[in-house]
């Protein structure tokens, strides 16, 4: 892995697995590994949960960027707001849960 680099150390395989999905949204490959036992044992905090992402060197310097960028809040959505979408009682009470268990 002398062509990797050590590019954010996170909580879980889970967290690792979401930022290589951003990473990768920016056309840069990543790998995540986590400690075996910390898999095993469902950990998420310390040295053993902890999980690693590495990208190539020469993809270091912007996915470094990425990351700053997400630290920072920069890649949120915007909120939008949404109509009400909420149902009064009266129709909650009209769905018929014993229909949905015939499918």
């Amino acid at each position: 892995m002398k062509e990797y680099k050590l590019l954010y150390r996170c909580y879980g395989l889970l967290d690792a697995k979401s930022i290589q999905i951003l990473l990768e949204s920016f056309n840069i490959k990543s790998k995540a590994y986590q400690e075996s036992a910390g898999v095993a044992l469902g950990l998420t905090v310390g040295g053993l949960g902890s999980a690693n992402i590495y990208v190539k060197n020469e993809d270091f310097d912007n996915a470094m960027k990425v990351i700053t960028m997400m630290e920072n809040g920069q890649l949120e959505m915007p909120e939008i707001e949404h109509e009400d979408q909420s149902y009064p009682d009266d129709e909650i009470d009209q769905i018929d849960l014993d229909d949905a268990d015939d499918n």
